[in-house]
């Protein structure tokens, strides 16, 4: 009688094996798109951070006197050009443009970026993940240059 119960038991336990297996396969794949959906929204956060800080080191490197406004520009976009490197054949082209600022005498130089990461993403997307990543990451920054010769 004992061995007709613990036959019973194993036979039970190996059918509970199939479903362990089952519910593993769909919680894994759970588990799996939202560290992929982390990972991914982690990268495009950094591409974006840099880009900012792209911006910044541009109108930052404006501010020196390196000659006129011209050289002042190319300065800047050369600043910026650098700070996004890393991301090789992919870096955005630092854009460079002046103008007078509002309600003062001097002129103001803005630097922008722009990265076009639906196209060129760092890491591939997962189906369904466009709805929350961002089609385009841009930055600015713009400063306040006094007299420029």
């Amino acid at each position: 009688m004992k061995q007709r119960t613990q036959r019973a038991g194993q036979r039970a336990g190996r059918r509970q094996g199939g479903a362990a297996l089952i519910e593993f396969a769909l919680v894994f794949v759970l588990f799996f798109m939202v560290l992929y959906g982390a990972i991914a929204y982690g990268v495009m956060f950094a591409v974006r951070h840099s880009l900012t800080q792209a911006a910044a080191e541009g109108a930052r490197a404006a501010l020196q006197d390196v000659g006129d406004l011209a050289d002042r520009m190319e300065h800047a976009r050369l600043a910026a050009s650098d700070a996004v490197d890393w991301l090789g054949s992919l870096a955005p082209v630092p854009q460079v443009t002046s103008s007078p600022c509002t309600a003062t005498g001097y002129t103001c130089v803005e630097v922008s970026l722009s990265y076009d990461y639906a196209s060129n993403p760092i890491i591939p997307p997962l189906p369904g993940m466009g709805i929350v990543l961002p089609a385009t990451l841009a930055a600015q920054a713009t400063v306040q240059l006094d007299a420029v010769d």
